[in-house]
């Protein structure tokens, strides 16, 4: 059985009406000692605007193999989000082309437990480019919210909190603040979009 809910707009862009979420506050989400987030978080985890019912899936719909970006593909986008800053499934130092296969199909069973794309010949070629999106959003995030250019790359690594894996940042943070790392990320553009 399918869940469907009905279109809000069906010409808004991918951007559009999409909330990062937080990473540290994903993470650390009742952690803190405050149960409230947590107890709202455990009064909302069935709830059918998340979920749909057991056995069912939200359908996302496409038009000219395009996401309609309707009410099911903002719970796509958050979904996405969330597993796209599982950085032990996902990790950030390794370029996307270059992900376990494996890690990525685990990634995509995950969304499709949930979301049916199978509307289009194009859908999980969508659904793997959002995610690839919101990875490195995800990690970018991280890198722009604690590379603090006045401290040592040793200083940055300190301040790190726990739940960021210490050796994947290590390496995207040397990569970022290198002359040759910026060298190679504007090789692979030309590369990849000339």
């Amino acid at each position: 059985m399918v869940v469907t809910t009905p279109d809000q707009s069906d010409h808004s862009t991918d951007e559009q009406d999409y909330d990062h979420p937080n990473l540290h506050e994903m993470n650390m989400a009742g952690c803190d000692g405050d149960q409230t987030k947590k107890k709202t978080r455990e009064q909302n985890k069935d709830h059918a605007e998340y979920h749909p019912s057991q056995g069912q899936r939200f359908v996302i719909k496409f038009k000219n193999d395009q996401i309609v970006h309707d009410s099911v593909a903002k719970k796509l986008n958050k979904k996405c989000a969330m597993i796209a800053n599982v950085l032990k499934l996902l990790p950030m130092d390794v370029p996307w082309f270059e992900q376990d296969q494996k890690n990525i199909d685990e990634a995509m069973a995950t969304i499709q437990r949930e979301f049916d794309y199978s509307g289009s010949t194009f859908g999980y070629r969508r659904v793997n480019e959002r995610l690839n999106k919101l990875w490195r959003s995800a990690y970018n995030s991280l890198l722009d919210k604690y590379n603090n250019k006045d401290l040592t790359v040793e200083e940055v690594m300190r301040t790190l909190p726990d739940y960021i894996i210490k050796e994947q940042f290590l390496k995207k943070l040397v990569e970022r603040r290198s002359p040759r790392g910026l060298v190679r990320i504007n090789k692979f553009l030309l590369f990849n979009y000339n």
